[in-house]
């Protein structure tokens, strides 16, 4: 293995450039350079044989592209650029390179602020992302992020698709099992599977997977459905809903495009699936069966041109036993499994350093957090996060404002963390037993 040398224990270490490209460069303020037992322990990380070396941020980004991982180590986020911009054309010339942002929690804000600038500016690419509280920390996670990056970063997607000039939000995608499913997605997409079953937690992101695939897919309008919001048991409501309704289908009615025709060729997503019951699966059934649809009051079908992409927190056996077996075969639908977020720890750090962010862009009187403890860190990962993103969100929510109207403290705390789970992610909850994986 290739190490970089050391002066005397009592002086600061002296890094040189090998002639080799390294296997892992990690790029760190001078403080951290002096760490030496905790530098080495990052080296240990390295395969026997290749390279790791240690430099200065300061003018140094250049040698990004040589390497296969670079390690940004506790560097302020708001100076990353540079060194973001070397990993992105390192891979845009058809090489792996892998940038690991490793922060403290205290850094979160920044880093939020840094990958929303990065995401809305469509550079955000090759990144893996790391919590630590100190050096030695980040040496025992490390192996855990020495994984290539095979997919991008986020979706962005619009808040609300059919909603003309809607704004966009971002979906960060850092985890391996998050990347492998997009991969998966993006797969059905490009080999024609047009129906589709997401399934996942409350909360765990089934609507901008749907939106990717609409995105691959390429044509058409991405048209969704709450079928738990829209099915009131009503058939000819249904009908027209899905299908439309021709002039004159009710009393004083004008045509309405249904969901089917508007969507065209692209992508009918139906959430809260689990309501596939009863006057909407009638309604589906025939259009299911024969690819075909008749709007409400007219004369003549339409051939189904749009895939359908149905999502469900509940379980698939759930899906299989609320219908009979022959409306269940007929539905079709392939499975796309969204992992929980407790499994997900980098997109746990996307979103919680996006979302304190976004809430500090706010404040006017408020002096806002920089970040958390490394205690509410602890208490935020090992969480169980029935509700998923949602339930993070509101939790970060409720410690942001706890933290901001309460005594002086730069960092929220263990405390503001635990009394924001216990608002609004209990540990036993009557509704958990209906959730998929719960």
């Amino acid at each position: 293995m290739f190490r970089s040398g050391f002066r005397k224990p009592d002086e600061a270490p002296q890094f040189t450039r090998q002639r080799q490209p390294a296997f892992l460069t990690v790029y760190a303020p001078q403080l951290y350079l002096r760490e030496r037992e905790a530098l080495d322990a990052i080296a240990q990380q390295v395969p026997e044989g290749r390279g790791c070396e240690f430099l200065a941020t300061p003018g140094a980004a250049e040698a990004a592209a040589g390497s296969e991982f670079v390690l940004s180590l506790f560097n302020d986020p708001a100076q990353l650029d540079p060194l973001a911009d070397a990993v992105l054309a390192a891979r845009r010339a058809a090489q792996d390179t892998v940038l690991i942002v490793a922060v403290t929690g205290a850094q979160l804000v920044a880093l939020g602020q840094w990958l929303q600038r990065r995401a809305d500016d469509g550079r955000l690419d090759g990144v893996r992302l790391m919590v630590g509280a100190d050096v030695a920390a980040i040496a025992r996670a490390l192996p855990e992020r020495l994984k290539k990056v095979t997919e991008g970063n986020v979706i962005r997607m619009p808040v609300a698709a059919e909603v003309e000039n809607s704004a966009y939000l971002n979906f960060y995608v850092f985890s391996p099992e998050l990347q492998a499913l997009v991969a998966r997605v993006r797969g059905f997409a490009r080999n024609g599977i047009t129906r589709a079953c997401l399934l996942g937690g409350p909360g765990s992101g089934k609507t901008s997977l749907a939106y990717y695939y609409y995105l691959i897919r390429g044509r058409g309008q991405f048209v969704a459905v709450n079928l738990a919001a829209e099915n009131t048991g009503d058939k000819a409501a249904v009908k027209s809903l899905l299908c439309g309704h021709v002039t004159g289908a009710f009393p004083g009615a004008a045509a309405r495009n249904g969901a089917f025709t508007t969507a065209r060729d692209g992508v009918c997503f139906l959430d809260e699936s689990h309501q596939i019951s009863g006057a909407v699966m009638e309604v589906l059934m025939e259009a299911l069966d024969s690819g075909q649809y008749m709007p409400f009051g007219a004369s003549a079908k339409r051939q189904l041109e749009c895939a359908l992409l149905y999502a469900s927190n509940r379980s698939w056996t759930h899906l299989q036993n609320i219908v009979n077996i022959d409306e269940f075969t007929r539905m079709g639908a392939a499975v796309l499994q969204v992992p929980e977020l407790s499994r997900r720890e980098e997109d746990m750090i996307a979103v919680t350093a996006a979302t304190l962010a976004k809430l500090a862009s706010r404040c006017t009187d408020w002096v806002a957090p920089t970040g958390l403890s490394t205690e509410a860190w602890k208490t935020l990962r090992d969480c169980r996060w029935h509700g998923n993103i949602r339930g993070l969100i509101r939790v970060l929510e409720s410690a942001f404002v706890d933290n901001a109207t309460g005594p002086a403290s730069h960092l929220i705390q263990a405390p503001e963390i635990e009394q924001g789970i216990l608002r609004w992610e209990p540990k036993a909850h009557h509704s958990y037993q209906l959730y998929e994986a719960a």
